[in-house]
C-alpha cells in the first residue's frame, strides 16, 4: 500500500483584536492598522480525532524507512510473536515481540531487503550476495549474485528467486546452490514488482521501452532460466489455469478512441508457447462525456480478479463477472455505482467484503462496501504517508508523525500513538501486537482488545 488515505489540513489564521479604545488623558485615541492585501476564506476544514492516545511498549532503532538507494525495501518482518528487522547497524536482528528483547544478531552491512518462508529468513548484503538464516540464528548459507541493488526476493517451492531490475537469479531455498542468472536488454527493460511460478514456467513482468513503454510479461524455463516467450502490451497475468495464461491487453493507440463504445479485452495464451489462443471481451457502453471529466477517476477501463469474480471499471460503473463462465456478450453479475466518488484509484484489493480505494482528491483511503454500495472514508486531520488494513484494523500514518488505528468495521477511532517522525513504513502484526515502522524506529504497540 505502498503503498493511502486523509485530508489535507488547510488553516486559515486571523488577527483578532479586541474592540476596546485606547484611552489617553481622558480621550479617544484614533488606532490604525495595516489592512490584509489579500484575503482567502477556503472553507477547509479538518476532523479532530477522539481515540486515546498509547504509548508504544518498545522501541528499536532500525535503518531508516526511505533510506536511499533502496526505492522499496523491506525493513523488518514479524511472525510467530517475532520480529525481524535491519538495525541501525546494518545487522540482522531478531526481537521478542512482546516486550523488543533483542534475542540474537547476524552479520553486517546488510540491506533492507528480506523474506522469512518456512522459518527461514532470507536476506541482502551490500556485497550483492544472498543469505539464509532460521529464525533461530543459525546461518545456514549465503550464495554470492552480485547484486547490490537487488529490489525483491521471493519464494516459490524450492526455489528462491532474486530479481535487480533486468536481472533475475534462481537458487535453491535448502542449499543456496545457484541455479541460474539471466539479464535482459538494460536499455530496454526495467523490471517489476511481480513474479509467479506454475506447471514449471516462471513469468515475470517488466516495463520494455519502445516508441512507447508499456508493461510486458516474459516466461521462462523455470529449471533452466530459458526464455520461452514474452508478449508485449501485456499486464501480469490475471490467473493461470489449465495450461492457458489470462492477461489485461493494453490497446492504448491501437484501436479507434470510440467515446461511447468500449471493452477490455483479456488475452489468453499457450502456457508452455506463447501462442494466441483466442481472447475475451467484456463491453459496455456509455453516454458521451461533454464536460472532459474523468470517469472513475481516470481508471476506468482497469480490471482485477479476485476469487472467481472479475472486477471491471466502467466509467461511473463497478461491474463483476463469474469470470471461470465466460459468455461473450454476457451481463455483468453485479454493478455499483462509482458517480459520487470521481476521484478514486482502485488499490485492486477485497477485504471483508469491502473494496478498497484510494482518494486522491482528498489523500484518504476509502472503501465500498460491496453488500450494499455504500461509500466509507477513514477520516484524519492530516495527510496519510502509509496505510494498512490487517485483519479488523485499519493503520494510517500520517505526515505530523501521528499514527491512527481505526476498526474497520465501526470506523471509529480505537487509538492513536505520536512516533514523532514523518516518515512510515508498512505496519506489521503478530497476535496482539502491531509494529509501526517510523523513521529511524520500530515501534512495538500493544493492541486494544478490539483490534487483536
Amino acid at each position: 500500500m505502498r503503498k493511502t488515505a486523509i485530508n489535507t489540513l488547510c488553516t486559515g489564521l486571523a488577527i483578532i483584536s479586541l474592540g476596546l479604545p485606547l484611552i489617553s488623558s481622558g480621550f479617544a485615541q484614533k488606532v490604525s492598522a495595516e489592512q490584509s492585501a489579500v484575503t482567502m476564506s477556503s472553507g477547509a476544514y479538518s476532523t479532530a480525532i477522539q481515540a486515546p492516545v498509547i504509548k508504544p511498549t518498545w522501541s528499536f532503532p532500525v535503518i531508516p524507512t526511505d533510506s536511499a538507494p533502496y526505492s522499496e525495501q523491506t525493513v523488518a518482518v514479524a511472525v510467530n510473536n517475532k520480529v525481524f528487522a535491519i538495525d541501525s547497524n546494518h545487522r540482522l536482528v531478531a526481537l521478542e515481540a512482546s516486550s523488543g528483547r533483542k534475542l540474537w544478531q547476524y552479520g553486517d552491512q546488510l540491506t533492507p531487503v528480506l523474506i522469512q518462508s518456512n522459518g527461514i529468513i532470507y536476506g541482502m548484503t551490500q556485497s550483492g550476495a544472498i543469505y539464509a538464516v532460521t529464525t533461530s540464528g543459525k546461518k545456514a548459507w549465503t550464495t554470492p549474485l552480485g547484486y547490490t541493488k537487488a529490489d525483491h526476493i521471493h519464494r516459490i517451492g524450492s526455489t528462491v528467486y532474486i530479481t535487480q531490475s533486468e536481472h533475475t537469479a534462481a537458487v535453491d531455498a535448502a542449499s543456496g546452490k545457484l541455479k541460474w542468472k539471466i539479464s535482459e536488454e538494460k536499455d530496454l527493460y526495467h523490471g517489476l514488482d511481480k513474479l509467479m511460478e506454475t506447471d514449471g514456467v516462471l513469468i515475470r513482468n517488466y516495463n520494455v521501452q519502445g516508441s512507447l513503454t508499456f508493461e510486458q510479461i516474459n516466461a521462462y524455463d523455470a529449471k533452466t532460466g530459458k526464455k520461452l516467450w514474452d508478449n508485449f502490451r501485456t499486464s501480469f497475468p490475471l490467473a493461470v489455469k489449465d495450461g492457458v495464461v489470462y492477461s489485461v491487453t493494453n490497446t492504448f493507440m491501437m484501436e479507434d478512441d470510440d467515446p461511447v463504445n468500449h471493452k477490455v479485452t483479456i488475452a489468453q495464451y499457450d502456457l508452455k508457447t506463447g501462442k494466441s489462443k483466442g481472447d475475451r471481451q467484456y463491453r459496455w457502453t456509455e453516454p458521451k462525456n461533454k464536460d472532459g471529466d474523468y470517469q472513475s477517476g481516470g481508471v476506468s477501463g482497469t480490471a482485477f480478479l479476485y476469487g472467481k469474480d472479475l472486477y471491471i471499471f466502467q466509467g461511473k460503473i463497478l461491474a463483476s463477472y463469474d469470470f471461470w463462465n465466460y459468455k461473450p456478450d454476457s451481463k455483468p453479475a453485479h454493478k455499483w455505482s462509482q458517480e459520487s466518488y470521481g476521484h478514486l484509484s482502485s488499490l485492486s484489493a477485497i477485504h471483508e467484503g469491502r473494496i478498497f480505494y484510494e482518494d486522491y482528491s482528498s489523500n484518504r483511503l476509502t472503501a465500498m462496501k460491496l453488500s450494499t454500495g455504500q461509500f466509507i472514508q477513514f477520516d484524519g486531520d492530516n495527510p496519510t504517508v502509509q496505510a494498512d488494513v490487517i485483519g479488523k484494523g485499519v493503520y494510517i500514518g500520517q505526515s505530523d508523525g501521528v499514527f491512527h488505528g481505526y476498526d474497520l468495521m465501526t470506523l471509529k477511532p480505537v487509538f492513536t500513538v505520536n512516533t514523532g517522525s514523518r516518515s512510515f513504513g508498512p505496519t506489521l502484526k503478530s497476535g496482539g501486537m502491531i509494529f509501526i515502522q517510523s523513521g529511524s524506529r520500530l515501534l512495538g504497540v500493544k493492541l486494544p482488545a478490539s483490534l487483536k
